[in-house]
This record gives C-alpha cells, structure tokens and sequence, in this order.
C-alpha cells in the first residue's frame, strides 16, 4: 500500500476527531485524491480506527507526554491498528508510519513506541474495552439491562452490512437476476458487489436502506388513500417506502435543510415517483403553512444518535452529554406542534435512531401523560445484530 493512503487516512481522522468533520463527507470529497482500487483501505482504516479509538488509545497512554501532539498520537493509532487489526507486518507498519513524522524528534518517538508494543493489554475499564466514550457507556448501562447492553456493544462493533431496498415503482425481483444479489425478505437484499455503479442502481431499481429503518413503515397502516405527512423526512428513505402503498400525490415531505429537500426531489424523480409534495421549513412550523389534516404522520425525530454508531463510528466524537437535553427539547415542541395536524383517528409514529430513553421512551410518556386524547398502540427499541438500532411508539389520536 502507498504512502498516500495513509497520509490520507490520517488526514480524514484528524478532521474527524480533532476538528469534528464527518467522516462520510470527507471520505466522499478525499478519497477521489486516490485511484479506485485503494479507496477500500483507506474507508477501512478510518471507521476502524473510530470504531476502536479508546481502546487502541489506551494501548499507549503512558508512553505519551504533555507535548505529545495529537497528530502524533493518531499516527500511533494508525499503525497499531494496521498491525494487530489488519494484522500487517511488523517491518511495513514501523517503516511507513515512521515516514509520517514531520521531524527526526517525532520520527524516532514513533518508531520507539512501535517497536516496544509487541501485543495489546487488555483494558481495565469496561468503557475502553468497547472503545466508547465513558460518559456513553455510562449512559446505556444506566438504561439497559446487561443482556441488551452486550447487544448494544455487538453491534457497535461489527462492521455492518450494506441493505438495498427494490423500488417496486419500477421493477420486480426478476429485473435484478443478473445481479448476485441475496434476497433477505420482499423488500431488501444483499450483495457482495458494490452496486451504486450498477446500470439498475442508476436507473432507480434500488436505493440503499438500513435493514430495520426499512421496516418502520409497516406500523403506519398505511392504505393507497391515506394522506401521509414525514416531518423531518430527509434523505428521503422512509417516506419512499411509504410509496409503495400511499399515493405519491397524497404524501408530503419535509426537511429543515433546502439542500436535503433538493436532493430528495432529485431521488424522487430517479425513482419514478411523481406527485410527491415536498417541503422546507422548520418542523415546528409546519402547522403555520398546511391547512390540511393528515390520516397519518410519521416524525423521525432529530436525535443523538446512539443507534447508529456501529454505522457511524465518528458520532460519538461528534454528540455532548450537554447537547441531549436541547434535543429533548426539540423533540418534544415537534411532537407538540404537529398535534393540530393529526386527524380525528389519525396514527402519530414517532421514532428516532437513538438508544438513549430520554428522547424516546420517557419523551413519550410525558407527551400521553399530557395529551388524554392520544393512546400508545406500540412502543419498542429494536436492537439486533442485522442493522442499526432504533426505537419507535406508535400512537392513534381518539375521540375525547
């Protein structure tokens, strides 16, 4: 492997962590530096070093000193990772990230440590040894119970698979034969291959789509003549499942960002469905512009996050212990102020892609125990090995 490569994975993961960029964005915009056939290690190297940070941090913490600058220690990273993850050899590991040391001082430093750490210890904190933050760790192990909890570090820790979702708008099951797809229920399959380069990919067979937020819509009871508002619906994913029973003319829509709204429209054309309204404006304002009422709404709510880490390493660089009470609050004047736009009968599903029962289960409780004419149908916090975790409640607006 080249130089490149890691100069640039050293890069994206100072950004990432240091000067808290998103991953995703800079491996999207980074890795066009390189050719094709090395972009695989690069994203590799990255997530696995997000995924893994504190415990391969800690495998070096006290060789390191005041002045040893961070830069420095993600080198460290990088090459202990390389070595005991990806199980390089030892000579490769030492001599190319040596080369990254900006002057002999740092140079000599970084080939010390390497060449004194012949195994990894094992971690003495519970926290370390799942690579999170402790006030996370703390977080969940608060709220869940030891089985779910070794779930939860399960997932995130396996790499997880990439979910394709048929578009029945345009093709069956049939139309993908040629692909080396493996078919996992009516709606999603697998396959070893990339897709996105795909002749079906680019013609709107497919879009890509998390195994268990793929299975959200069944709670909607949805029927073709339902008119269905998505609060705050962008990348688009849920509300497009949604289409294959609810008329496109009957559905809205709606994000916060004109450049999400824009991308979903684009979507939305490339999978044939036409008549779709789409919105921007601020979910909490939504009943100021629409003077319809809606059979069903689903608010995917603005969260933490903690669901998807597995996915998303670089989330729990990015979410403050602070930051949970804001989305707590924002959460709950959504739910507040897309009340008047329920019909009479009408079903609320509201979820999120977080695991911390602050925003969902005891968010929800607050909202019935304040609104008698909403009754809790279904609640539940999906955690399994197949995808990302999630919680929703499903609820129905009655007759007072």
């Amino acid at each position: 492997m080249s130089m490149n490569q890691r100069e640039l994975a050293l890069d994206i993961l100072y950004k990432t962590i240091k000067e808290e960029s998103y991953s995703n964005l800079l491996m999207r915009s980074q890795l066009e530096k390189i050719p094709q056939i090395q972009r695989a290690f690069v994203t590799n190297l990255v997530n696995g070093v997000l995924r893994n940070f504190e415990f391969i941090s800690y495998q070096f913490e006290d060789d390191l000193s005041s002045s040893t600058s961070f830069r420095t220690k993600l080198i460290l990273c990088l090459a202990l990772y390389e070595r005991f993850f990806f199980h390089e050899k030892d000579y490769v590991v030492n001599h190319e990230y040596v080369e990254l040391g900006k002057n002999k001082y740092e140079k000599s430093f970084i080939n010390a440590i390497l060449r004194k750490k012949k195994q990894l210890k094992e971690a003495d904190k519970d926290h370390i040894r799942y690579s999170l933050p402790e006030w996370i760790y703390n977080l969940l192990k608060s709220q869940y119970e030891e089985e779910d909890l070794k779930k939860i570090m399960s997932v995130y820790h396996e790499i997880p698979k990439v979910y394709y979702r048929i578009n029945k708008n345009r093709c069956t099951f049939d139309d993908l034969k040629d692909l080396n797809i493996e078919k996992i229920d009516e709606d999603l399959f697998i396959c070893k291959d990339n897709l996105l380069s795909s002749k079906e990919y680019k013609k709107g067979y497919f879009y890509i789509q998390d195994v268990n937020s793929a299975s959200l819509y069944r709670h909607l009871d949805l029927n073709e003549d339902c008119n269905l508002l998505d609060v705050c619906s962008a990348p688009g994913s849920k509300l497009f499942n949604c289409l294959d029973i609810v008329k496109p003319e009957n559905a809205y829509g709606n994000d916060l960002h004109e450049n999400r709204v824009n991308l979903m429209e684009k979507m939305a054309e490339k999978l044939g469905y036409h008549g779709v309204h789409f919105l921007n404006y601020d979910g909490r304002e939504l009943k100021d512009h629409l003077d319809l009422r809606f059979d069903r709404i689903l608010l995917d709510a603005p969260c933490s996050g903690l669901g998807v880490i597995g996915r998303k390493p670089d989330l729990k660089f990015h979410v403050k212990p602070q930051s949970l009470d804001e989305l707590q609050k924002l959460q709950y004047e959504l739910l507040e102020s897309i009340d008047p736009l329920l019909k009479q009968d009408g079903v609320l599903l509201y979820s999120t892609c977080t695991l911390n029962k602050k925003e969902n289960g005891r968010l929800i409780s607050r909202f019935i125990s304040q609104h008698d004419d909403y009754v809790l149908l279904e609640e539940d916090t999906i955690i399994n090995e197949m995808g990302d975790c999630f919680y929703y409640a499903k609820m129905k607006k009655v007759n007072q």
